[in-house]
């Protein structure tokens, strides 16, 4: 079983429902799920490899360098709250709290676009004062 199959069947075990790659919601949930578990790997299959990101710091050119930027910075994470998740056709939304290392807290507010079972899209809004300051930036 491949890794995205995996991350789908752990979304639809957590739903209590089949969870289909098409299904934005769930693709979302997944990626968010695996990378807050530290399953980078399985958050990496998620993504197409013609990603686009827009992030208010920094530059991820390549789904391959969004990936490395996703474990390096969630391995500095130590708690997520989901506070909301909504979708519509092939658009979902998540916006949680998490604390990382030294950051405190940062509210995150995601948008990603699915296409074919694979995120393509994914805008990101957060205040980025912490990150600056942190010297997390490219």
């Amino acid at each position: 079983m491949d890794r995205t199959s995996a991350a789908l069947l752990a979304a639809a075990d957590a739903k209590g429902a089949a969870v289909s790659e098409k299904d934005a919601a769930a693709i979302a949930r997944a990626y968010y799920d695996a990378w807050t578990a530290g399953d980078f790997p399985a958050a990496a299959a998620l993504l197409a490899g013609t990603l686009v990101v827009e992030v208010p710091v920094n530059h991820y050119p390549t789904t391959r360098s969004f990936a490395a930027a996703l474990a390096s910075f969630g391995s500095m994470v130590t708690r997520v709250d989901l506070l909301a998740a909504m979708s519509a056709d092939n658009e979902a939304m998540l916006l949680y709290d998490l604390d990382a290392e030294r950051l405190g807290t940062l509210r995150v507010a995601e948008h990603f676009t699915v296409e074919d079972g694979k995120i393509t899209r994914i805008r990101q809004v957060h205040d980025t004062a912490a990150v600056r300051a942190a010297g997390l930036t490219g």
